[in-house]
């Protein structure tokens, strides 16, 4: 459990900042608000989509890639003198000025700059097999406009670089810095190629509001591939983009709550980043989008910098994922918020050097298939809760942890240092943090934790769906850990792991629980079979790793029945995260047939009742910790 603290001073934000007189809205709720500590608390807000369902802010201009060739200034680069037919244009010193709104039509090659200085006018790009290298400034140089539209021309290829060092005309000055730099709106669609070549630092930069509605884009760059300060809406679009020391797309205005922000309604995104992948200053809303990031060399880069981010997905604010395709293999947390993480729907493939996904608050699954491959801690949140989705996550310390945000509260932790989030243990039982919990209500949740499985410092609830657990092999974690309460009323639990801080659900639920202490330790793979009278199985499970302890709750598990347990032998039914369906079980050995007098019965592998001295402290196996 281990993390940088963070302040949250600009949390109370919205997620897309609403044009004005726009149509119906659709508000999607993200999760309830969790204080983070006396003075400070964080408030969950709405992320609204536009009528046409989608989160970026767009103008009907911004999709239109028609231009008439007729009434349009055309521009022939040259470096022997550009080539123009029309008005609005003038060229001086490698510079090719437009100062004027209208549409221009632009080809050839150039060294120099395409510079845009029209007050406040829209003007239109229209790159038709254009390449522009500038090697003291930025390529395309937006100076002032109301609104600058680049189409990409179908079937074109553009290309735009600059150099490594650029000129400028005071020692205080430090813009442009791009080198497709704006310093006012810009919108990108076309069909067509644009490859960028960011030597200075950004690739393509505005100011203002970044919009990208088509494309095949291409941006390798120093510093950042894709920057807008106030927002980045990206509706679709083929975008490869590579960064040494920045990130892949990132909106950094931090000033303005309703600003900062970036959202992706479609596209296909394949990142190699020296920083985040795609980092939002406020909010970051993805409605559905394909996207592939690699942060540094990935999860197991042990050569970056601890101080530095490597985020895959990292927002300041609110994140919140609609549908996609995730493949995320990063040095930091693969899904970062400093607020909540909303995720209805997609696929996750998640590497991580740090958490797979982490919220500072809540941390909201309402369905996906998401797979944590490699983390330090699988899912993090003040709260994590469940409702639906197919969900595995592997960690070398805790699978699933509900702590604190940025309270203060430290401990030594992964590569990324001291984590903001709170102390393991505690007094369980009954006490925690009852602003922190993990709640599961469907879905099937796998965790194979080195450290302990599930972590709350507050409570856990589970109503539906399945979890498995395998928890550490060492008498120093759990599988199970919480410091309040762990509530069973439905679904299907099985934890198992060490003997020595073993916990099992707790006997204020309502639905009945088995806690079951080995005398030796068993080998992976075992099978632990449970059948009732009828002969009919409860549960065949066979854990992952070694294990001395195993809790099971089940639905068919019912107070004042007697069931017989047996372990060994062999299953032929379907197997999923240990788990058979369809059970066919043969040969095993009977070790003993258990009556379940109460919610929570706790015995040996003979059948003989476990008191709390026995299980190494408090009743029902929750000793002090």
């Amino acid at each position: 459990m281990k993390k940088t603290k963070f302040n949250l001073t600009i949390l109370s934000l919205l997620l897309i900042t609403l044009l004005a007189g726009c149509a119906k809205e659709e508000t999607v709720k993200t999760t309830t608000s969790t204080t983070k500590n006396s003075e400070q608390v964080v408030s969950v807000q709405e992320a609204t989509k536009t009528a046409d369902n989608k989160y970026g802010v767009y103008e009907d201009e911004d999709f239109d890639e028609e231009y008439d060739k007729n009434t349009a200034t055309t521009i022939e680069l040259k470096d022997s003198g550009s080539v123009i037919t029309g008005s609005g244009v003038s060229e001086k010193d490698k510079i090719v000025s437009i100062t004027a709104g209208g549409t221009y039509i632009i080809t050839g090659n150039y060294h120099g700059q395409l510079k845009i200085n029209a007050n406040e006018e829209t003007v239109h790009l229209v790159l038709n097999n254009v390449e522009i290298t500038n090697d003291s400034s930025s390529a395309i140089y937006v100076e002032q406009a109301k609104k600058v539209i680049t189409t990409l021309a179908q079937g074109t290829n553009n290309t735009l670089s600059d150099g490594s060092d650029y000129t400028f005309t005071t020692t205080d000055q430090t813009e442009p810095d791009a080198t497709f730099y704006s310093k006012d709106d810009l919108t990108i669609n076309g069909t067509g190629n644009l490859e960028v070549s960011g030597n200075y630092s950004n690739g393509i930069r505005s100011k203002d509001d970044l919009v990208i509605t088509n494309g095949t884009i291409k941006v390798t760059a120093k510093n950042n591939a894709i920057k807008g300060k106030d927002s980045v809406s990206i509706a679709d679009g083929t975008f490869t983009l590579t960064t040494t020391e920045g990130d892949g797309i990132q909106a950094n205005n931090s000033t303005d709550i309703d600003k900062g922000w970036i959202a992706i309604d479609g596209g296909t995104f394949a990142i190699q980043s020296g920083n985040d992948g795609i980092q939002a200053e406020t909010n970051l809303s993805i409605g559905k989008a394909e996207i592939q990031i690699q942060t540094a060399k990935g999860y197991d880069d042990q050569s970056i910098d601890t101080t530095a981010s490597y985020k895959g997905l990292k927002a300041s604010g609110n994140i919140i994922i609609e549908d996609g395709e995730f493949d995320l293999n990063t040095a930091d947390d693969a899904i970062h918020s400093n607020a909540t993480v909303t995720i209805n729907n997609g696929m996750f493939s998640l590497a991580s050097g740090d958490d797979g996904i982490h919220a500072d608050t809540d941390l909201l699954i309402n369905n996906g298939t998401i797979n944590v491959s490699h983390s330090y801690e699988g899912l993090e949140g003040a709260t994590v809760t469940i409702n639906n989705g197919d969900i595995s996550v592997n960690a070398s310390d805790d699978g699933i942890n509900a702590a604190g945000g940025s309270s203060g509260e430290a401990e030594a932790g992964g590569q990324f240092g001291p984590d903001s989030f709170g102390e393991p243990g505690g007094q369980p039982g009954g006490g925690g943090d009852s602003t922190k919990f993990i709640e599961i209500n469907g879905g099937t949740t796998y965790v194979n934790a080195d450290g302990d499985g599930i972590d709350s410092n507050g409570d856990v609830r589970m109503t539906d769906g399945t979890l498995i657990v395998n928890g550490p092999t060492d008498n120093g974690n759990a599988a199970l850990d919480y410091d309040g309460t762990f509530t069973m009323t439905g679904g299907l639990l099985a934890a198992s792991g060490s003997a020595g801080m073993a916990m099992s659900a707790s006997d204020v639920s309502t639905q009945a629980s088995l806690s079951l202490y080995f005398d030796e330790t068993q080998k992976a793979g075992t099978v632990v079979h449970l059948e009732n009278a009828a002969g009919d199985s409860i549960i065949s499970l066979a854990p992952d790793k070694d294990f001395s302890h195993i809790t099971i709750s089940s639905p068919n598990l019912k107070v004042g029945e007697t069931i017989t347990l047996f372990t060994g032998g062999k299953e032929s039914g379907t197997a999923k995260n240990g788990l058979y369906s369809n059970s066919n079980y043969t040969n095993g050995t009977e070790l003993a047939k258990i009556t379940l007098d109460s919610i929570l019965t706790s015995i040996d592998q003979s059948g003989a009742v476990v008191t709390g001295s026995q299980m190494g402290g408090g009743p029902g196996g929750q000793g002090p910790r």
